[in-house]
């Protein structure tokens, strides 16, 4: 079970415990939205950005190399 913890996992639930704590020690309410959270996606192990939820498409070099600017020199 633990061998699927990793470094961003273990992060989560660490800042979710921390969140919690001090929710318990300052009464500081609205901690309890980010602490749940992380904790939310600690427990189910997944991330902000979902399944290829980040992707950005390569860019086309051939269009940016056709629409080249022409300058005309004003006197």
């Amino acid at each position: 079970m633990m061998n699927q913890w990793n470094f961003m996992r273990l992060l989560r639930a660490s800042l979710a415990i921390w969140a919690f704590w001090e929710v318990y020690r300052t009464g500081e309410w609205l901690l309890l939205i980010p602490g749940g959270i992380f904790a939310i996606q600690a427990a189910l192990n997944v991330g902000c950005c979902g399944s290829a939820g980040c992707y950005t498409p390569p860019q086309n070099r051939a269009a940016e190399q056709a629409e080249q600017a022409v300058y005309e020199e004003v006197r």
